[in-house]
């Protein structure tokens, strides 16, 4: 394989074919936000219903399936195989607190690592509980959700798990 003298300032000279190598690796890397969906693809989608619609015990909960055409386009928007193996389509807004199943809501959600599904699901809960009892507004637990999960994680439950 014929190889290129690659300079990077600062470094010392590589070659081009250990530079695509290296260039591979990183890009299979997980990133450190990968635990977020691309808000350009998932800024997330609520419904107009109220803080009574949703607490309300006669309220009826939305379908949560999704369907498998709108779940084939999640991934695909986001570059993944919808035979790979680790993802879920979930809501960013979840439906508890009027997230819709707008493609805007919907984006494969990591189900191992740190910040995965469980935790998630543990903050849904949380902010549910609060907006029921009123200690947070419905529209600001959506903001909060939707702009960062694991940054409404850490403020409204912790870091220390």
């Amino acid at each position: 394989m014929d190889t290129f003298d690659f300079r990077i300032p600062g470094l010392p000279k590589i070659s081009l074919c250990l530079a695509s190598v290296l260039g591979l690796y990183a890009l299979a890397l997980p990133q450190n936000d990968s635990y977020l969906p691309n808000p350009k693809l998932t800024p997330g989608d609520a419904l107009d219903v109220t803080k009574d619609d949703l607490c309300n015990s006669g309220h009826e909960r939305l379908d949560r399936k999704v369907p498998v055409a709108v779940k084939r386009q999640v991934f695909d928007s986001y570059g993944i195989s919808p035979t790979m193996m680790g993802y879920n389509v979930d809501h960013l807004i979840p439906e508890k607190l009027g997230g819709s199943n707008s493609i805007r809501n919907l984006w494969p959600q990591p189900l191992s690592g740190k910040w995965n599904h469980s935790r998630k699901n543990r903050l849904e809960q949380r902010l549910y509980e609060m907006v029921c009892k009123g200690a947070i507004d419905l529209k600001q637990a959506q903001r909060e959700i939707a702009a960062d999960w694991v940054k409404a994680y850490r403020k409204h439950i912790g870091d220390s798990e």
